[in-house]
């Protein structure tokens, strides 16, 4: 039996971004999808475009919230798929067929997390290792990562005290509670980057190491430098 995947889209004020990931999901070639999207109140014409695809959206709600994360667990408690995953404004599954390769006739039931590779800035990005959720890091771009909705359980949501990094603490989360993960050796999707996790800013470094102190401590804080030197090292070998 195949698999039911809730895809949420999280969108504000995004008109010139929207369509692309409408797009993407709903061209996909795999029939057994749940589509939410979740707008936190825009005012520039994002909102009329997804009208026009009212067809083929489950659900679409428009209000304000308290950032992108308490965005997501809204989005979080509408969707009845078995799996789920966050295609935000502006990103796109790498291709048509990238649940159908993932879910066609697929039992992934006692898995918790399925990644891939993520196409960005014109190169393919494979995963990290998995020991970077350890140190403070993540394994793959949020976009190509599905979470298992009945083995997460109620450890799938996201801390809203993280304005950047609340999807690193909600994967490295499940990893340290010994859900399994699996690797996937597709593309899953197409990062356009400049989400908020993504911009290089003092803000956004210091808003790291905030995330890593709250989370472990000082150690949390040598981790993350620790982290990062193996970054560089598999990034440059």
């Amino acid at each position: 039996m195949n698999s039911k995947v809730s895809i949420i889209t999280i969108c504000f004020n995004c008109v010139n971004d929207i369509s692309l990931t409408i797009e993407s999901v709903i061209t996909q070639n795999y029939s057994n999808i749940e589509y939410i999207i979740i707008d936190g109140g825009s005012t520039d014409g994002t909102k009329e475009i997804i009208n026009n695809y009212s067809d083929e959206v489950d659900v679409f709600v428009s209000e304000p919230d308290e950032g992108i994360f308490d965005a997501m667990n809204k989005g979080l408690t509408y969707a009845t798929g078995d799996w789920v995953n966050f295609m935000n404004a502006g990103d796109q599954f790498y291709n048509t067929s990238v649940l159908q390769s993932i879910f066609f006739d697929q039992n992934y039931s006692k898995i918790g997390v399925l990644y891939g590779s993520t196409f960005s800035n014109h190169f393919i990005e494979n995963p990290n290792k998995l020991s970077f959720l350890y140190y403070g890091g993540i394994m793959a771009c949020h976009q190509s990562i599905f979470y298992n909705i009945s083995v997460c359980g109620k450890e799938l949501y996201y801390k809203t005290k993280h304005k950047y990094y609340g999807d690193i603490e909600l994967t490295r989360r499940l990893y340290l509670l010994k859900i399994k993960f699996k690797e996937l050796p597709i593309v899953i999707s197409s990062f356009q980057g400049g989400g908020f996790s993504s911009h290089i800013s003092t803000g956004a470094r210091k808003a790291k190491f905030d995330y890593l102190f709250q989370n472990l401590g000082i150690k949390g804080v040598i981790y993350g430098l620790f982290g990062k030197i193996l970054f560089l090292i598999q990034k440059y070998r």
